[in-house]
């Protein structure tokens, strides 16, 4: 199994999900240079074991489908199985497909669902197998704006982004006890392959190493919630407080519909639509 020579077993230990390109890659990438072990997983095996090699010594590659439980449970037995421990776990692993609710074919509409709620759900309790018996350890969930921030286009997206949000805060209350911080992150549009095509209104996309920023960060100073940039989430609360209709004058005006509603997205609109470069299903990277 291991990639490299066996590591020195002191190093914090990770777990990146999703870590073949995009957010997860440089989330990865980051850890690495800060003197994480690395384990990177992703459903292309060649691909994120190369991905994993070319971040240097100590660091493993393997595939894994966030959907499947047992696969998820596969990593954190390696990173304790190689690393004798395991310290951080980045839920980054989801799928960003926008269209219309009643475009969505059911298939995708579940596809969506299991990868960016249940997958979730297993890696935080694969994560926690370990944890809960070291008292220690920090899960790191990325979620997004958008599950504050509803966006016509992206309301299976949203949905799932706003139940990431709500497990993370009531996991965090669960195992606070235990020594064990559960964050969410929310970052603005990203500049990564899942997002091309969408036209961001406002703001610019933010580039990856933003929100790996923001993990950095967020493991060093435990948040429960964290936005990226910093000031988007105080700012969507307060205009969470208006009426709808003002609301809806603010977003008719900053025309947010043209975000996803009416982008060229890689959607549900092109058949066989391959999302971060997998053939066979969209790929589980952003």
């Amino acid at each position: 199994m291991p990639d490299n020579a066996s590591p020195a077993r002191s190093a914090p230990v990770a777990v990146v999900t999703g870590a073949g390109r995009g957010i997860g890659l440089a989330v990865a990438a980051r850890l690495a240079a800060d003197g994480h072990h690395v384990v990177l997983s992703d459903l292309d095996g060649t691909t994120i074991r190369h991905t994993a090699r070319a971040l240097g010594n100590g660091h493993t590659g393997l595939a894994a489908d966030v959907t499947d439980p047992l696969a998820v449970a596969r990593l954190a037995e390696a990173a304790v199985e190689r690393y004798g421990r395991l310290d951080v776990w980045i839920n980054n692993a989801g799928l960003l497909l926008s269209g219309p609710l009643a475009d969505f074919p059911h298939d995708v509409l579940l596809r969506t669902v299991n990868v960016n709620i249940t997958g979730v759900l297993h890696g935080c309790r694969a994560a926690l197998t370990p944890m809960l018996p070291a008292r220690r350890g920090h899960i790191v969930n990325i979620a997004s704006v958008c599950a504050v921030k509803h966006l016509p286009g992206l309301a299976v997206y949203s949905a799932t982004k706003a139940g990431v949000l709500a497990l993370s805060g009531a996991l965090r209350r669960e195992v606070r006890s235990a020594g064990i911080h559960v964050s969410a992150l929310l970052p603005y549009l990203v500049d990564t392959p899942a997002a091309t095509g969408l036209r961001p209104r406002v703001l610019r996309p933010l580039p990856a190493s933003r929100v790996a920023d923001a993990v950095v960060r967020v493991l060093a100073r435990p948040r429960a919630e964290v936005s990226v940039p910093g000031y988007l989430g105080p700012a969507l609360k307060a205009v969470a407080l208006l009426p709808a209709p003002v609301r809806d004058w603010i977003d008719d005006r900053a025309r947010l519909e043209e975000l996803a509603l009416d982008s060229d997205h890689l959607s549900l609109r092109i058949p066989g639509a391959r999302v971060d470069g997998d053939n066979s299903r969209p790929a589980q990277g952003r």
